[in-house]
């Protein structure tokens, strides 16, 4: 009966970290104003989807987190992650932008220049000929 009482402390223990794990990743999530999920909590968690659902403690805690957001503009890593890479994308086009713009620029002063240059020559052809 010893090795049985053991056993029984010893997943009791884990049971309770497991719990104490899931309710401080709760809580850190709403501190950190991030989405909510059973999905993401079982990726940051390692645990499963069954013991979110299961756990009457934990369940509770997510309950009354998803009440606590309900109504809120909260954020994802995925949204995050998409915004870092949006903003990156809009920073190489401004680049690309001012490449383009100043290459312009330049494209339009050699125009100019060119123009001068042949309205010089054709004066010259005509001063020529009288």
């Amino acid at each position: 009966m010893n090795k049985h009482d053991n056993m029984l402390l010893v997943n009791k223990q884990i049971s309770e970290e497991k719990k104490i794990l899931a309710i401080n990743t709760i809580r850190r999530m709403v501190k950190n104003d991030e989405h909510i999920s059973i999905v993401e909590l079982t990726k940051f968690t390692g645990l499963s989807r069954s013991f979110f659902y299961k756990n009457a403690q934990v369940r509770a805690e997510l309950d009354k987190a998803l009440l606590f957001q309900q109504g809120r503009v909260l954020s994802s890593r995925r949204d995050k992650t998409l915004n870092s890479a949006l903003k990156e994308t809009v920073r190489m086009q401004k680049h690309e932008i001012d490449t383009l713009r100043r290459e312009k620029d330049q494209l339009a002063f050699a125009i100019k220049r060119l123009q001068e240059e042949k309205q010089n020559s054709m004066d010259f052809s005509i001063i020529d000929k009288l």
